[in-house]
């Protein structure tokens, strides 16, 4: 059994956190994706055949996706290891979120935060497995 010192007040902090950075995440795919289908419509409407134009559109298009990729792989990183270390759940339910995770991407990430009705279950169920402990530490 894993021991895992949990602090309530870092938590609820922490998933705001990541609230917090899920949400500026989302506004820049979102940004993105609009930026994307607002070049291609004016390359259509204007009917642009200038091939450097084209070129340059699909190179921005390749850096823009390698640029979202990695802040979204460096944020699922760190999503995935706090979850591993500070919340309390099974090592079944880490990995089915770890699968959803990776397959689904920023909707997953949105999946996989707790709303708060979700963190105040996690503080409750902490509090009754370690009464003894005063709530801190809990045994997966």
């Amino acid at each position: 059994m894993n021991e895992v010192k949990i602090n309530t007040s870092k938590l609820k902090s922490d998933i705001n956190k990541f609230r917090i950075s899920l949400i500026i995440l989302t506004i820049f795919q979102l940004i993105y994706l609009l930026t994307i289908v607002g070049s291609f419509v004016l390359i259509v409407k204007y009917k642009i055949t200038d091939s450097g134009i084209i070129s340059l559109w699909i190179f921005l298009i390749l850096a823009g996706a390698i640029i979202l990729g990695f802040f979204k792989m460096i944020f699922t990183f760190i999503v995935i290891k706090y979850e591993r270390k500070y919340i309390p759940i099974t090592q079944k339910k880490n990995k089915d979120n770890l699968l959803m995770i990776m397959f689904t991407g920023i909707i997953g990430l949105w999946l996989w935060l707790p709303n708060k009705k979700e963190t105040d279950q996690i503080i409750k169920k902490v509090y009754q497995n370690n009464e003894n402990e005063d709530g801190k530490t809990i045994l997966i």
